[in-house]
């Protein structure tokens, strides 16, 4: 496990804020302070304009879902000369069963394609270095708190995976403390958030091995549904289903199923649990109840997913 510093993802953020995402922890003085000289650059319009073309709105709690966590997962497909490695983005969306773009996929194609130009014409404005000094240094003095957090989610994704555990690589992004995304290359599963904390680190990894059985997923939901997985009505307010489609009740069981093992794995408590089932995953509670006594890991994991199907259906 490591921690990385992208700039292209700093330069998105960057980006993103200056159009008027204002999704930061106002009493994180740190970034708050990044913030101000962010707006204090006056960034030419074209660039404000790419930028905000991210907001769709269609969540109330995250108006930038789902261009915005798209549009953070294309900067590792970015290279160092500024070009865009589009196939492989566009075929790590699709593995990754994100939900469709609200106003139409052309749209969002032809918006996304142009990521590397403009965050080209970004990187080279005068203030960017003045504000990637001043990213760096804090990202620099919470590494060491960091760490610890990172030894935690290591340790535990090795007791589930053993030799066939995935790199780890933490990337943060300070600028939206309530969200967290991911992005996977082959064996490295990249994690952007605040903080590692390592349920968040472990959600985004459980995704690789729960990712398996979304045949299995789809085949339960065009029999039963949802049934008691979680509640509707919430799961397309926060955004985790777009309709009532077996597409996207197959996306929120592999969520509830991801939520269990993350809390579980890190350590987290009865709290945690209740946490999710408070938000609409109704049955995160009833899966982690079941590792203990089942204790699955990931080469026989078919088993454990197998019998929470069977017990959902009755």
């Amino acid at each position: 496990m490591s921690i990385a510093n992208n700039k292209f993802l700093f330069l998105s953020c960057v980006g993103l804020t200056a159009s008027g995402s204002d999704g930061y922890n106002h009493d994180d003085t740190d970034v708050a302070n990044i913030v101000k000289m962010i707006h204090a650059a006056d960034l030419p319009d074209n660039i404000k304009g790419w930028f905000a073309r991210a907001r769709t709105g269609q969540v109330e709690v995250n108006p930038y879902w789902p261009r915005g966590s798209c549009l953070l997962s294309a900067c590792f497909f970015v290279n160092n000369e500024f070009q865009f490695e589009k196939s492989s983005f566009f075929k790590f969306l699709d593995n990754t069963g994100v939900i469709n773009d609200p106003i139409s996929f052309e749209d969002f194609k032809e918006w996304i394609s142009r990521a590397a130009y403009f965050l080209q014409l970004l990187n080279e404005h005068p203030a960017i270095p003045a504000i990637w000094n001043e990213y760096c240094r804090v990202v620099k003095n919470r590494s060491l708190e960091w760490n610890g957090m990172v030894e935690k989610a290591v340790n535990a994704a090795h007791g589930f995976f053993g030799d066939e555990a995935p790199e780890m690589i933490f990337n943060p992004n300070l600028f939206t403390p309530y969200s967290a995304d991911f992005v996977r290359i082959r064996n490295r599963i990249i994690t952007i958030s605040s903080t590692p904390d390592a349920e968040t680190m472990l959600h985004e990894t459980m995704h690789t091995a729960i990712a398996e059985y979304r045949t299995a997923f789809m085949a339960f939901a065009d029999m039963f549904g949802l049934v008691g997985f979680a509640n509707k009505a919430k799961m397309i307010e926060f955004g985790y289903m777009e309709n009532e489609s077996a597409t996207s009740i197959t996306h929120v069981i592999e969520e509830c199923f991801v939520r269990a093992f993350s809390v579980v794995l890190s350590g987290g408590n009865e709290e945690r649990l209740q946490f999710h089932a408070r938000y609409g995953c109704d049955s995160v509670p009833f899966i982690a109840s079941c590792i203990p006594s089942l204790c699955p890991s990931y080469k026989d994991l078919e088993y454990f997913v197998t019998s929470i199907l069977n017990a959902m259906k009755d």
